[in-house]
């Protein structure tokens, strides 16, 4: 009876598998950090199996507070979406310039433009002169669209992402852009010979003389050489969710297909009826801005759109029956490191859960702003928000440009020691106008691999991984100790015990702040006052499981690494 119960009870996952019975995480020489999913006790419950007097603690990116680029032109007014890449030794920056909320909204041609700027280290920035597109008479500007070779007049163009494809077919293919909002104008342009004519529903007519076919507004596809001069590889849309978002789209190399984060809008009936029954409003259209994932082989042809990221309970305390606190305006998805297996998310949060008032049918919310946080996941699919949900990218103060609405281009730029952020901002809600005094586009930093650390205090603490096997031959910490904090590492074997000539007293003590730097045993003395270091080697360990004992005090452990 009693075996049978424990049968059961094994397979329906009751009964947790003890050390010895654990399944090895194949580490390889792959980046460890702690990505989650977060246990009951906060500890990250993939990588680790045990932890005392240690917290995870995520950490905001600093907002350096320069502005990248001054919109002091009569085409560069400034607006909130970019992407950014570093292509070898230059940074290639991507923006958008915004006409006028007026024009946008009554549907004026070219009402939100595509830009380019240029930098050699990604603080200072040019603007050069492309010669792509006439604007008043002159053609020395940095307009990218509208260009020469895209037939189409449009309303508005916004970029959702650059990147460098590894998977191009040809060198002509090397880069790829993600262009969305491709909107019709809704008015001519006035005294324009070359105006298209009247609009069919729901399409960008040929400018006059052009001999393409109409093309469906959404999110399409260019490659380029040289990032530049770019062709519209299809006339089909590739979106798999709303169009009236910025996506995330990149080669994945842990999956080899290319992926899509884009932003799905689910209709909100919870919301819909709380309008209509405290105010006597409808709303028919009110959602709840999700998170969206697709796949392709080809960037062209894509899998149907899922829900990966939505608000939860937690998003909806402190706001009305009905409402959510906060939703994600976009996805801003990336993979990070050197290994395949994190990704990084940065969604838009954002906050509107008190009423204010309805206009035409839609609701009208407090506070309308955006700030970033973090997400993070093993797979790209299953994601688990940071500790504490606090701003990743926080709020400047009143006045600054970034006050209000932050919107992250999602690119992470490893630039030294650090990782780069760049984000336009406003210092206005959500819906209350643009303008170059009103927006700024801006970069947050943050210390590599710094998103979310290990922390003990002064009192000590200690951590212990799941078994794990690995590749090479010296273990790599990035850490970061108080004046008096120390970090020690013991190797253990898969049930516990520690390994001889790697226990914690043969470890050496590791005191500093350090990217990289080697954990050490069996150190030897050397005179009265001086001591050896120990030997790195743990290659005799590589291959087989092992658990790492990581203790600590006043110190922070942000990520390791087995490397050859």
């Amino acid at each position: 009876m009693w075996e049978s119960f424990l049968s059961l009870a094994a397979a329906a996952g009751l009964i947790l598998a003890g050390p010895a019975a654990a399944v090895p995480i194949q580490a390889g020489g792959e980046k460890q950090l702690f990505l989650g999913p977060w246990a009951d006790d906060g500890r990250d419950d993939y990588l680790v199996e045990s932890m005392r007097h240690v917290t995870m603690t995520m950490h905001e990116a600093r907002v350096t507070g320069e502005r990248m680029i001054q919109h002091d032109r009569p085409w560069d007014r400034s607006d909130c979406w970019l992407s950014v890449l570093q292509d070898g030794d230059v940074f290639r920056m991507y923006y958008g310039s915004r006409k006028s909320t007026e024009a946008l909204r009554r549907g004026e041609p070219y009402s939100i433009i595509l830009l380019y700027a240029e930098s050699r280290d990604g603080v200072h920035w040019e603007r050069p002169n492309l010669g792509r597109w006439e604007w008043e008479g002159s053609r020395d500007n940095n307009i990218l669209f509208p260009n020469d070779d895209f037939p189409y007049t449009f309303k508005s163009v916004v970029v959702d992402q650059v990147f460098l494809d590894p998977n191009a077919k040809s060198p002509a293919e090397k880069y790829k852009m993600v262009l969305g909002h491709l909107t019709p104008p809704t008015m001519p342009e006035e005294d324009d010979p070359d105006a298209p004519p009247p609009q069919p529903s729901g399409f960008l007519v040929p400018r006059k003389g052009s001999e393409a076919k109409p093309l469906r507004p959404g999110h399409h596809v260019f490659a380029s050489p040289d990032g530049i001069h770019w062709k519209l590889m299809s006339q089909e849309s590739i979106a798999t969710g709303a169009g009236d978002a910025k996506y995330s789209v990149a080669w994945d190399a842990r999956l080899g297909k290319y992926v899509q984060f884009s932003r799905i809008k689910p209709r909100d009936p919870e919301g819909v009826a709380f309008y209509r029954e405290r105010f006597g409003v409808d709303c028919p259209d009110l959602n709840v801005r999700m998170i969206g994932r697709a796949e392709s082989d080809d960037l062209l042809n894509w899998s149907q759109g899922e829900i990966v990221i939505r608000p939860d309970a937690l998003d909806k305390a402190d706001s009305p029956a009905g409402l959510t606190r906060l939703d994600f305006y976009g996805p801003n998805v990336r993979q990070y490191g050197e290994g395949a297996s994190a990704y990084i998310a940065l969604p838009t949060c954002h906050s509107h859960w008190k009423y204010t008032y309805v206009r035409e049918g839609k609701s009208h919310s407090f506070p309308q702003t955006i700030d970033v946080q973090l997400a993070t996941s093993r797979d790209g699919i299953h994601w688990s928000r940071a500790p504490g949900r606090r701003p990743f990218i926080r709020h400047g103060v009143e006045g600054t440009f970034w006050s209000k609405m932050i919107m992250p281009s999602g690119d992470i730029i490893p630039v030294g020691d650090e990782l780069w952020f760049y984000f336009g901002g406003l210092s206005v809600p959500h819906g209350a106008g643009s303008g170059p005094e009103l927006t700024g586009i801006g970069r947050a930093v943050l210390r590599r691999d710094g998103f979310i650390s290990a922390d003990a205090a002064y009192t000590g603490g200690e951590l212990t991984t799941r078994p794990l096997v690995f590749a090479g031959s010296k273990l790599l910490l990035n850490l970061d100790t108080g004046a008096g904090g120390t970090v020690r590492v013991e190797i253990q074997d898969q049930a516990g015990n520690p390994i001889p000539g790697f226990a914690l007293e043969d470890a050496d003590e590791i005191n500093g702040n350090y990217l990289q730097v080697p954990a050490r045993w069996r150190a030897e003395a050397v005179g009265k006052l001086r001591r050896a270091e120990g030997d790195p080697d743990v290659s005799a360990l590589a291959g087989r499981p092992v658990r790492l004992r990581f203790v600590m005090r006043d110190a922070r452990l942000y990520s390791f690494q087995f490397v050859p």
